[in-house]
């Protein structure tokens, strides 16, 4: 059961509510109908509530179709958290050859099931008020996700038409309105806290898987969130980026674990794949990593294998055998319950986040405070995670090398074996870069979009490329299916080319290259 069905039917078991279209106060004196609502006796906006779940999980999807779709064909592959093990008829994310219509899948996903809910809400607060600011912050971080796989989207003009001739924005231009949305919904939330005297206790936290109505720890997300995007921004756009930033962790950000942004379920959607479904397997890259380190969180992320150990599958194996590859006694499974909860945002990142503003001198202090924020993000994750961080901060043990049992040809190393204490090699910047990126991708697992962001920006960590580059004979053009590169995005949904052809055409001349899977996109282009 996902947390969707689950709050849509607890609508008719609780006092009802009433969808405030402008004021930021006095909720608690809003009429409710008695318990145990007829349908016939709901209002509209309390029908609209139900919506709200829909737009959370767009910010990690907990439904397994969807799930498997995106958060595992493509960020958890390109993140480098996860394999899939099955062949599906030889057209794999991968292997660099997906099928056409599963490109189209997150786009279709998010775009018009997102856009659709939003407008109805939009309407109904009239683009006012806690509720609207609140589902803006939403927006803005499930719009991201969309932003950053596939380039230009629709966004500014979006709800300013009756048909589906909607204008692309560029990249550029939908990261500063993104901006200055998050900006109003924060003041719109501090004036709405501010203002009552029970902030906690409103109408909306029925519908909060996230932060059951805590609208204090939603503005710490936002500050959260304005920082992720500051810091993507910083390779091309340094002065607006670490205005952004120091905005941001000034007003206070998610500093404690208690803090975490995770959306709940009770069928984990990487539990069904890789066990009932055998499709899904920890990634040969992952399993490296921690191997090497001997890291605590080992047996919180991966199932070990017969022998207690643990071990990945390397992807883009070509016409992978599922029956070998999801063997649990061979490969390490996700290592999650039916009610393991997904991360959308930890204090953990942004601990990694000042490290690494710490390191651009954004930040008063330099090496010093980047190395004390380092170590508070590896501490904060394993925490969050139940371990001791024993003497891992100091290690300086390597990545191990990753052997299969059964395909030889994948055996690989890691070409630069980063280590895990900061003192060692300290006189490089850039190694104390891939340091901090290394160990703020262990901390996100397994919130693979993030992580395929930071592959894209700044080569870090070094995953490794498909066993098979199938690239050239795919519809999303040849991959340079090397380290530090691969695939830069996602190309264009077909049926946008059939309803919006000349509007995506106009879309590609924002991108700055050709609608293929090699094309950067304006943040991850290098200095």
């Amino acid at each position: 059961m996902n947390i969707r069905y689950l709050i849509k039917n607890k609508v008719y078991l609780v006092l009802a509510v009433v969808f405030a279209v402008s004021c930021t106060k006095n909720f608690e004196e809003y009429n409710t109908h008695p318990y145990n609502p007829q349908d016939k006796n709901l209002t509209e906006a309390e029908r609209l509530g139900t919506l709200i779940p829909t737009l959370i999980s767009t910010m990690h999807f907990s439904q397994e179709n969807r799930s498997q779709h995106t958060e595992q064909f493509v960020f958890g592959q390109y993140g480098g958290y996860f394999a899939t093990t099955n062949n599906w008829n030889g057209t794999n994310f991968g292997t660099l050859n997906p099928a056409l219509d599963w490109v189209e899948v997150p786009y279709k996903d998010v775009m018009a099931e997102f856009n659709s809910n939003y407008l109805k809400i939009k309407e109904v607060t009239n683009s006012t008020g806690y509720i609207y600011a609140w589902v803006n912050i939403i927006r803005v971080a499930s719009m991201l996700r969309m932003l950053d796989t596939y380039g230009p989207i629709p966004y500014s003009k979006i709800g300013e038409s009756n048909n589906d001739q909607v204008p692309f924005d560029s990249v550029e231009d939908v990261y500063k309105k993104m901006f200055s949305e998050l900006d109003e919904s924060l003041a719109v939330l501090n004036r709405f806290i501010l203002g009552s005297t029970n902030y906690k206790n409103n109408p909306m936290a029925m519908y909060d898987g996230v932060y059951q109505g805590d609208f204090a720890k939603w503005v710490k997300f936002a500050n959260s969130l304005k920082m992720r995007m500051a810091m993507r921004l910083s390779n091309v756009d340094a002065t607006f980026a670490s205005a952004k930033f120091l905005e941001a962790h000034q007003a206070g950000p998610i500093i404690a674990n208690t803090d975490n942004a995770f959306i709940p379920t009770q069928d984990n959607p990487y539990l069904k794949a890789s066990v009932e479904w055998g499709d899904l397997a920890i990634s040969a890259s992952l399993s490296s990593y921690m191997n090497g380190y001997a890291d605590p969180r080992s047996s919180k992320y991966m199932t070990a294998i017969s022998g207690g150990s643990y071990r990945g599958v390397r992807m883009g194996i070509q016409s992978i055998n599922k029956t070998t590859f999801s063997n649990a006694n061979s490969y390490s499974k996700p290592a999650f319950t039916k009610a393991t909860p997904l991360l959308i945002f930890n204090a953990s990142e942004v601990a990694f986040l000042r490290a690494e503003a710490a390191l651009k001198g954004w930040l008063t202090g330099g090496d010093a405070v980047a190395k004390t924020y380092y170590e508070q993000g590896v501490t904060l994750s394993m925490s969050a995670n139940n371990v001791t961080v024993g003497s891992y901060l100091t290690s300086t043990a390597v990545p191990a090398q990753y052997t299969s049992p059964n395909l030889s040809r994948s055996n690989i190393s890691v070409p630069n074996r980063i280590t895990v204490s900061w003192s060692d090699f300290s006189t490089s910047v850039n190694t104390k870069l891939e340091k901090i990126i290394t160990q703020k991708w262990l901390a996100n697992y397994p919130y693979g979009s993030e992580s395929w962001a930071d592959i894209r920006r700044t080569g870090f960590p070094q995953i490794y490329p498909a066993l098979d580059n199938l690239s050239s004979s795919s519809f999303i053009g040849s991959i340079n299916n090397s380290y530090g590169r691969m695939v830069r995005r996602l190309t264009y949904p077909q049926s946008l080319y059939r309803t919006n052809n000349d509007l995506v055409t106009s879309a590609i001349s924002l991108l700055g290259g050709d609608d293929a899977g090699s094309t950067d996109l304006w943040w991850a282009k290098k200095n």
